[in-house]
């Protein structure tokens, strides 16, 4: 690698493509198989009442990795019945506010509790962006002593960051992880510096069972591959013409041209339903699940039935606290 560096919301049928995947909740599920935990399922950065931020555990016998870090995410480990004292490794897909808005607390929370270091993995800006949370947490210094007399504490000692990207290969608790940049920035003139800002897709190659995680990413052929026979793809997913909608709602005197323009540019940013599907046909997966899951309730069958013109295998919009 180069180092540039709710209960049981989860339990429920899901019926698509003639298969049934069974979610069961997270802590009743046997620790004993590899499983994804789909903490928080909701398309950010919207708040939503059913569904938290993104964030996603992956659990295994001896060790467990967090793969973004959305707003709750440290009282969602523990409804998942994941003990964030436990955690060591976080794993970052990029840095937008609804997958590291829950980041500070966790670290905050963690050095009030004097937990065991953490080691932060994400893309070029995680350590500047860390460096900032670090930072905002030196006032806890002087607040928070675990007990009279206690020695002050430097933030900075229990937390680590290693920066990856586009083609890299790393360890993460013993745990080979491939990384690559998707579609998920902007493009164009309005291109934000390929090295200074990814987006990146993942593959976890777990225990006798390999995970692909999308990320935030549009149709991407770099992702296709990367997915190529995994387990399991877990991948985002964006209705097109819902978020129009909801665009034309918010801006009713704005010009035909303004959302032709945004739905070409959340077309190139994000999965539709058809393409969601078209990713996990391409690559030959066994199963899929869907999160950051930006569908209305009104639009999930239709979405469902979309998913299914292109895919043909098992597969489950995701609930949170879930475990596939």
């Amino acid at each position: 690698m180069q180092t540039r560096a709710s209960g049981l919301r989860g339990i429920g049928l899901i019926l698509a493509a003639g298969t049934l995947l069974v979610p069961v909740s997270a802590a009743a599920a046997s620790s004993e198989t590899p499983q994804v935990v789909t903490l928080g399922t909701m398309a950010g950065p919207m708040a939503n009442a059913q569904r938290a931020q993104p964030a996603t555990l992956l659990r295994w016998q001896g060790g467990m990795v967090l793969v973004d870090a959305g707003d709750g995410v440290t009282d969602q480990l523990a409804q998942a019945g994941a003990d964030p004292v436990k955690l060591r490794s976080i794993v970052i897909t990029h840095i937008h506010a609804d997958h590291v808005g829950g980041l500070f607390a966790l670290l905050a929370r963690r050095y009030q509790l004097i937990d065991p270091p953490v080691t932060i993995y994400g893309p070029p800006g995680t350590r500047r962006m860390v460096d900032g949370m670090v930072a905002a947490m030196e006032p806890l210094i002087l607040t928070s002593p675990a007990l009279p007399g206690a020695p002050f504490r430097n933030p900075a000692d229990g937390v680590r960051v290693v920066e990856f990207g586009d083609g890299d290969q790393l360890t993460v608790e013993g745990v080979a992880v491939r990384a690559v940049a998707n579609s998920h920035y902007l493009s164009g003139k309005s291109a934000p510096d390929p090295v200074q800002a990814q987006s990146l897709s993942l593959r976890f190659e777990l225990p006798g069972r390999s995970v692909v995680l999308t990320g935030d990413s549009g149709p991407s052929d770099k992702v296709t591959q990367l997915a190529r026979g995994a387990d399991i793809l877990v991948s985002s997913i964006l209705d097109l013409d819902g978020a129009v909608a909801t665009l034309r709602a918010s801006r009713p005197n704005a010009p035909p041209a303004f959302f032709a323009a945004a739905r070409a540019h959340f077309a190139e940013h994000h999965l539709s339903p058809v393409d969601a599907g078209r990713l996990a046909q391409a690559a030959g997966v066994k199963r899929m699940v869907l999160t950051h899951i930006g569908v209305a309730p009104a639009r999930m069958k239709a979405a469902r039935a979309a998913v299914t013109r292109t895919w043909k295998g098992p597969v489950a919009f995701a609930r949170d606290l879930a475990a596939y």
